[in-house]
């Protein structure tokens, strides 16, 4: 029988196997260590992001630097607001739609006395209040005009250029409805002694809801009528299309307006009234207002008011100011509260930010209320508003259009 020579003993394999364990907890204890690194550094770089956009969102800018100019002229009567990002540039001669370097991205010209100016997301609506012509717009431009015989109140304008038209002469008022290529889509009579009188209309985005607010008298005493039409598939269901309305007695309300796909708000003398519903907007919310509403304003599903401060009230940590600024969301929820001693002539959502001006002075507020600058500029403001970039905004005088960095 062959001999069998044995190349290792037990030893030696077992040495093999302890040295492999060593060296795969090194290996484990250095990708742990690495893992270690990793997650710390993640932790620092994230505890810094926080600590930096807190100390961000409760920064004061005292002073700004300007980052372009760009030279226009303007004539005595040319008003401006802000659209998508870019300025609309409107007068009795014509609109333009600036951009960022002040060229026209388009432009018509036209006839008006008195042009007011609707908008909803692309959409625009100009007319002729108390005149008779009406020209819808879209990020390209123009798209329609529509001609009425009787003079025109008010217009509201949807996402789509579903455009509603309120008209009024001396004994009864008509509500027109056409859609983007001017065809008249529906109509309705409205007088005094049956339905009362329009006084304001909101159109949704979407253009199948129509929010009206007629003025009547009850007993002696004026009432308001929130009316909702339908002009889908569900309201061919309801008389006249009319899929819900609530009377307010001793209230008017001048103004109702969409400020979601959904929800519709009715601004009274005596407060803020929110209504929900994809297709019969029903009432959900009423926010009382205890003072005198001076301004109104809106915009992104928010909804602001200005009242009168009241500096009756004596508290250590009370705001102080004779104007007091309140901010909603689109269920009625209190989201900013701040008072100011500024003589605004403007005050507007643009963004996330609240801006007031008047002639010379600005205050620019973030979402939270925080006061983000406060300053004055040696020339009239025409407008003001977030521009594109960090603490960037576009001021808009007569003879040329800044863009600052708020330092």
């Amino acid at each position: 029988m062959a001999n069998i020579t044995k190349l290792y003993d037990t030893p030696p394999y077992q040495e093999q196997d302890s040295d492999s364990k060593d060296y795969k907890k090194k290996l484990l204890r250095h990708r742990a260590g690495k893992s270690a690194k990793y997650l710390i550094g993640a932790v620092v770089v994230l505890c810094g992001c926080l600590v930096f956009n807190v100390w961000s969102r409760n920064k004061t800018y005292t002073t700004y630097e300007t980052a372009a100019t760009v030279e226009h002229s303007s004539t005595v009567n040319t008003l401006y607001t802000e659209y998508n990002g870019k300025l609309l540039k409107y007068s009795r001669d014509g609109i333009s739609c600036i951009g960022s370097n002040n060229e026209a991205i388009w432009s018509q010209t036209y006839n008006m006395q008195n042009p007011m100016v609707d908008i909803c997301q692309s959409a625009v609506a100009v007319a002729d209040q108390q005149g008779n012509t009406v020209y819808v717009f879209d990020a390209q431009g123009a798209v329609t005009e529509i001609s009425t015989l009787l003079p025109i109140q008010q217009i509201s304008v949807s996402a789509q250029g579903v455009t509603a038209i309120l008209l009024n002469d001396s004994t009864v008022s008509w509500i027109y409805l056409y859609d983007k290529e001017g065809n008249k889509l529906a109509e309705s009579r409205c007088s005094l002694d049956e339905t009362g009188q329009p006084i304001s209309i909101g159109i949704s985005p979407d253009g199948a809801k129509l929010a009206v607010s007629y003025l009547q008298v009850q007993e002696g005493a004026a009432a308001s009528c929130v009316v909702f039409y339908n002009f889908g598939s569900v309201g061919s269901n309801f008389v006249d299309k009319i899929v819900s309305s609530k009377v307010y007695a001793d209230t008017v309300i001048p103004r109702v307006k969409y400020i979601g796909k959904s929800t519709c708000a009715a601004i009274s003398d005596q407060s803020i009234i929110y209504y929900e519903g994809a297709e019969i907007p029903e009432e959900k919310n009423t926010v009382t207002v205890d003072s005198k509403i001076e301004s109104i304003f809106w915009g992104d599903g928010r909804i602001g008011i200005v009242t009168l401060g009241d500096d009756t009230i004596e508290e250590a940590e009370e705001e102080t100011g004779r104007y007091q600024v309140d901010l909603y969301d689109a269920s009625g929820r209190q989201i900013l509260f701040r008072k100011t001693d500024l003589e605004y002539s403007q005050v507007k959502l643009s963004g996330k930010y609240l801006i007031l001006y008047n002639e010379n002075e600005c205050e620019i507020y973030s979402e939270k209320g925080v006061l983000k600058y406060k300053g004055s500029f040696d020339s009239v403001i025409a407008d003001l508003y977030k521009g594109n970039g960090r603490n960037k905004f576009v001021l808009v005088f007569s003879d040329r259009t800044e863009t600052i960095r708020l330092r």
